[in-house]
């Protein structure tokens, strides 16, 4: 074993030291459902199939040795849809080769697995489907140079560094499925013109720098706690002047045990309190957000939802949690909440049942009017609905629709934030994660909700999106940045979110371990300082923990 830094690169000449092996692909070992193997002229292919629960797959006969590097190209064509999320091209011992995405937002990903399977590294790199045609894929890892490359076609990838300890000593590798025999995670579609290189070496010239974090960018560490999951933060600063932080602790990024806490500090974020629960039920509880109402009640809302019960094997997992949650009736849990505090976060109220729900909060007006987005299926679509509520939170009602999308769209608009600008216009930021571009669509309001503007495409990518009206007026964004190298991103508008100012993006953090990080969450100081909290992942900690950032935009 040894300390790896992995770091995916852009065009490229590879240097090798060692013989190039093409694999024989018609004399491979296959299960009771076997791949039709044809000769296209040139090369012999193997077309596999999904088949539920059993899809076509081979496995190379020969163990390999990638300690000290290698290579693995090969050729793949799709031929037809796929039915499942992420279908398989290369499996091996530590690392998965496959798709994610659908049609022109699809990508090639990369999962690189620490030595306990709990850690892992992810690279993506574009890769559009075209049924029917031939496409190349480049894999390689170089042991001397801690490098690692995933490249499909001639397009240029992304760049990521990630530390941790794997062994890639043996490794036997499967094709079209993520098992040998009994996968529903197969790919519709042909490989040829394998070709495998061990040990292997890339020139340190083709190595691209690493995207540095903004200057002036200055870190530290809010919460951490051994073997616990934190995220989704929110931030306020209290009536008194201190500074509180809520977030979710839970087991992992799914399951039973998500608790809403709570954390202070009295010295402008250098020291910070031990975490104290606010809202706990038996099921999951995520998504705090914090906020100071214009009376002084400190506010937190949060949802909950029975997350882990869909998942398969979460639920059988988690059996006793699903069961007891089955038997007290599923629909008692979950929902929208807020609290309130008339002791600068001490102590909370009950909660309070609301029907809508936004990760990052309501946007508030001078008079405590409550403004939540929420999303909605309805009619065939999904949407985007403005709900306004009075400031206990105790009376609703839905006044208008930003946006709306046929249902049918693979990638759909999730998780929407909005704030107040001081000329009364209401901007909502909308995400549209993966399987779609990632972009963040901006709608606009002139009339406090009721009416609203053509969701717009921004060239602001990552998700999901806060946003914060600076007190020179300017808007910020924050975002969850899942693309390499992963982190945390800012980006400013000057003329209320119409145009953004993307040249000058702003690298919060850049090191992120793997995609489960962000939810942003930003405020501006007295110094005219953004402190800007969210949740992060690297090789350093054993799972997520709570960090914040100060910078001046």
């Amino acid at each position: 074993m040894r300390k790896l830094t992995f770091t995916l690169i852009g065009l490229f000449t590879l240097s090798l030291f060692a013989a190039e092996e093409q694999i024989d692909l018609k004399n491979l070992k296959f299960g009771k459902n076997k791949p039709e193997i044809y000769f296209d002229g040139l090369y012999h292919a193997l077309k596999f199939k999904v088949i539920p629960n059993d899809a076509t797959a081979a496995e190379l006969p020969k163990i390999y040795d990638f300690s000290k590097g290698c290579k693995i190209t090969l050729e793949f064509c799709d031929n037809g849809d796929q039915n499942n999320p992420y279908p398989r091209l290369v499996e091996g011992r530590r690392f998965s080769i496959h798709f994610e995405g659908k049609g022109e937002q699809r990508h090639l990903k990369l999962v690189f697995y620490n030595n306990d399977m709990k850690r892992y590294n992810t690279l993506i790199t574009p890769c559009p489907e075209k049924i029917g045609f031939w496409q190349s894929m480049t894999f390689a890892y170089d042991a001397e140079t801690n490098t690692i490359l995933l490249q499909a076609n001639t397009d240029s990838p992304e760049t990521n560094t990630v530390t941790f300890v794997t062994d890639q000593s043996k490794n036997k590798l499967i094709l079209g499925a993520s098992k040998f025999a009994g996968s529903n995670r197969g790919y519709n579609g042909s490989i040829k013109n394998m070709k495998i290189t061990a040990p292997y070496k890339i020139a340190a010239k083709d190595k691209l720098p690493k995207v540095p974090v903004t200057k002036g960018v200055k870190h530290q560490k809010i919460c951490a706690i051994a073997h616990r999951h934190l995220a989704f933060p929110g931030v306020a600063k209290l009536p008194n002047g201190d500074l509180a932080v809520v977030f979710r602790e839970a087991e992992d990024h799914i399951c039973p045990y998500g608790r809403i806490c709570i954390i202070y500090s009295k010295d402008g974020g250098k020291n910070w309190s031990a975490p104290v629960s606010i809202s706990d039920t038996e099921s999951d509880e995520r998504d705090p957000a914090i906020q100071v109402m214009p009376d002084g009640r400190v506010m937190v809302c949060h949802g909950g939802w029975n997350s882990w019960m869909s998942i398969k094997a979460l639920a059988e997992q988690f059996s006793s949690e699903t069961n007891y949650i089955k038997q007290a009736g599923a629909n008692n849990f979950g929902g929208s909440f807020f609290l309130f505090s008339d002791d600068n976060g001490k102590t909370f109220s009950r909660p309070v049942k609301a029907p809508a729900f936004t990760p990052h909060g309501p946007a508030i007006a001078e008079d405590g009017t409550l403004y939540q987005p929420t999303l909605g299926n309805d009619n065939g679509k999904r949407q985007v609905y403005m709900y306004k509520g009075s400031p206990d939170a105790t009376q609703w009602e839905k006044i208008g629709l930003v946006a709306e999308m046929p249902l049918s769209e693979k990638a759909k608009y999730e998780e929407p934030h909005t704030v107040i600008l001081r000329d009364g216009t209401m901007v909502t930021a909308i995400r549209v994660p993966m399987p779609g571009d990632g972009y963040m669509r901006i709608s606009f309001s002139k009339d406090m909700g009721k009416t609203w503007s053509e969701p717009i495409k921004t060239p602001v990518r990552g998700y999901p999106q806060h946003l914060l009206e600076l007190k020179d007026g300017r808007l910020l964004a924050t975002y969850g940045y899942r693309y390499t190298p992963m982190g945390v991103r800012g980006c400013i508008s000057n003329d209320g979110g119409k145009t953004w100012d993307i040249k000058n993006e702003i690298i919060i953090q850049n090191n992120g371990g793997n995609v489960d990080l962000g939810y942003p969450v930003s405020i501006e100081l007295e110094n005219g300082e953004v402190l800007c909290v969210y949740y992060h992942n690297s090789a350093a900690h054993d799972s997520c923990y709570i960090e914040g950032a100060t910078f001046k935009p």
